[in-house]
Order: C-alpha cells, then sequence, then structure tokens
C-alpha cells in the first residue's frame, strides 16, 4: 500500500483545513492530536475537527472502505443553532456519491500526481459529545476508495 494511507490521511487534514478556512475558523484540529485536541477542550474556541477513523482494503488492494468523521465544536451555544449552521457547511462538503480526489498534501508542496479518489457512499450525522462547557458534533462519512490516479 506504499503511502496511499498518508495520502488519504493528508487529503483529510486539507478539507478540514480549507473548511476552516472558508468559514473563517482559525482553530481546526486533528482529534488524533492528543496535545491540540486536550488544549482545545480546555479552550472556548469554536474549532473544525476531523478524524480517520477506518481504512482497510476491501475485497482487497487498490479498493478500500473509508470510514472517517468531520465536524465542529462549539462553546456558548445553547440551542445549538450555530453548531448546525457550522455542521451544514461540513455536510455540504461530502454529499452521498460525491467523488473526490486524493493528493499527497503531506509535504512542504502540494503533489500534483492524483494518488487516488473516493465516493462518498454514506454521510450521517452522529450524536453530540459534551466537555461539560462546550459541544463537538461530527459528521461520520463512508466511501468507497480507489488507489491510483
Amino acid at each position: 500500500m506504499d503511502d496511499f494511507l498518508l495520502y488519504v490521511k493528508s487529503t483529510l487534514d486539507k478539507f478540514g483545513s480549507d473548511l476552516a478556512a472558508s468559514l473563517s475558523i482559525d482553530r481546526k484540529v486533528d482529534l488524533d492530536d492528543i496535545v491540540n485536541t486536550q488544549e482545545l477542550l480546555a479552550s472556548d474556541e469554536t474549532a473544525i475537527v476531523w478524524e480517520l477513523t477506518m481504512m482497510n482494503d476491501n475485497p482487497i488492494d487498490p479498493l478500500y472502505d473509508l470510514l472517517f468523521s468531520m465536524g465542529v465544536k462549539v462553546t456558548g451555544d445553547p440551542s445549538n443553532y450555530n453548531m448546525m449552521t457550522l455542521l451544514s457547511a461540513v455536510q455540504n462538503l461530502f454529499p452521498q456519491g460525491a467523488n473526490l480526489k486524493i493528493f499527497d498534501y503531506s509535504g512542504d508542496v502540494a503533489g500534483t500526481e492524483q494518488k487516488g479518489d473516493f465516493t462518498v457512499s454514506d454521510v450521517r450525522v452522529d450524536p453530540q459529545q459534551f466537555d461539560r462547557v462546550s459541544g463537538i458534533r461530527l459528521i461520520s462519512v463512508r466511501a468507497k476508495v480507489v488507489r491510483g490516479g
């Protein structure tokens, strides 16, 4: 599988960063980053958050199943209206049936060679998670992945 998992991960990071920029949200955190996640939970900042949950070959390489989550963290939003507005922007990024390209964004300069693509097969809004002062809500995205350009 060479560095294909890295390419998928860096593509998700790029989606999260671009979404945060388009919404003028300064904070963006990969939930697998323990240090930044703990800092985020201790802050009152609004943020775009995401995590790569699972990727496995199905049935064999170059075909894969992918599951990831992307969402928002907000504070001071008792009605959850701000959260839902931001979550809608996340959901609009990954409509069911969308075909999205995978590139290597892990280096200083983004790669120009397509490494694969994925087709969104299922999108679900997950239950809200609380840390006593803020809420995090994620959208789970399932996709079928094909390695290769």
